[in-house]
C-alpha cells in the first residue's frame, strides 16, 4: 500500500515538472544562456515539489503501456512550452519598438549584443528589451507569470490532448499583437522622423548649398534622444498593462 502511494505522488511530480520544465525553457529571464541550467533545473523541481499536492487532483492514473506515458508527458511540455512563448512573444513587442527607434532615429548599425535573446541586435532594441525585462521582475509580474502556468492545469487538465489548433491560432493572433503595440508605442519617433525628414527637404531646397547630410543626422540622433527621455516611462507603464492583460486571461477567475 505504501508503495503504491509512493510511486502515485512521484508519478503527478513528473507531471508537473515536465510542465515547468517546458515553461521555464523559453520564460523570458529565467531562459537566456546566462542563466545556469542548475538554476533552471532546480527551481523546476522547487516549483513541482510544491504544486503536487494543489494540483494534482485531477489527474489520471498512472498509465499502463510505456508509449501512453510518453505521449502524456510529451503533451505537458507542451502545455508548459505553449505558456513560456506566450510570454516570449509578448516581451517581443519591445525588440519591434526598439528596432522602429533604431531605424528613424538612424541608430540602426549600431549594434549591441542582447543577453535576453543572445544575438547581435541595434543598441535601442537591446535597451528597450532589458528595461523591460528589469521591470517585469522590480514589478513582481513574473509572480503572475508563474501564477498563469499554475492556473494553466483548470484549462489544460493532464492526460488530454492539448488542442495543437487552438494553440497556433493564439500564437499567431499574439505575435500580431505583440508587433501592434510595439508599432502603436513607436508611434511618437515616427511622427518624429516624420516631422524631422520634412523639415530637412525643405531646408535643403530652399538652399541647395548647405550640406545638410553633415547636420541632419546628429540632430537627428539628438531630437530621438530627446524623445526617449520623454517617453520612455510612459512606454513601460503601457507594455507593464499589455503584459498583465495578456497574462490575466491565463489565470482562474
Amino acid at each position: 500500500m505504501l508503495s503504491d502511494i509512493f510511486t502515485f505522488n512521484i508519478f503527478h511530480f513528473g507531471l508537473i515538472f515536465a510542465r515547468m520544465s517546458g515553461a521555464l525553457f523559453v520564460m523570458p529571464g529565467v531562459s537566456a544562456q546566462f542563466v545556469s541550467t542548475r538554476i533552471r533545473l532546480l527551481l523546476a523541481l522547487m516549483l513541482a515539489f510544491v504544486l503536487v499536492p494543489i494540483v494534482s487532483a485531477n489527474f489520471p492514473p498512472f498509465p499502463i503501456h510505456p508509449l501512453e506515458l510518453m505521449i502524456l508527458i510529451g503533451g505537458e511540455i507542451l502545455v508548459g512550452f505553449f505558456f513560456g512563448m506566450l510570454m516570449a512573444i509578448m516581451l517581443s513587442a519591445m525588440q519591434v519598438l526598439g528596432t522602429i527607434v533604431a531605424f528613424v532615429s538612424s541608430l540602426s548599425n549600431a549594434f549591441s549584443f542582447d543577453a535576453v535573446s543572445q544575438s547581435q541586435g541595434s543598441i535601442i532594441s537591446t535597451f528597450f528589451v532589458n528595461l523591460a525585462l528589469v521591470v517585469l521582475f522590480v514589478t513582481d509580474m513574473h509572480h503572475l507569470m508563474l501564477t498563469a502556468i499554475v492556473d494553466s492545469y483548470s484549462l489544460f487538465e493532464p492526460g488530454k490532448m492539448p488542442p495543437i489548433g487552438d494553440f497556433t491560432q493564439f500564437v499567431a493572433r499574439t505575435v500580431a499583437d505583440a508587433f501592434k503595440i510595439g508599432v502603436q508605442l513607436a508611434a511618437p519617433f515616427l511622427l518624429l522622423s516624420f516631422g524631422f525628414q520634412l523639415a530637412m527637404g525643405l531646408i535643403s531646397r530652399l538652399n541647395p548649398q548647405f550640406q545638410i547630410y553633415f547636420v541632419a543626422m546628429p540632430a537627428q540622433i539628438m531630437f530621438s534622444v530627446l524623445m526617449l527621455m520623454f517617453t520612455v516611462s510612459g512606454i513601460m507603464m503601457v507594455f507593464l498593462t499589455y503584459y498583465q492583460k495578456g497574462l490575466i486571461r491565463f489565470l482562474e477567475p
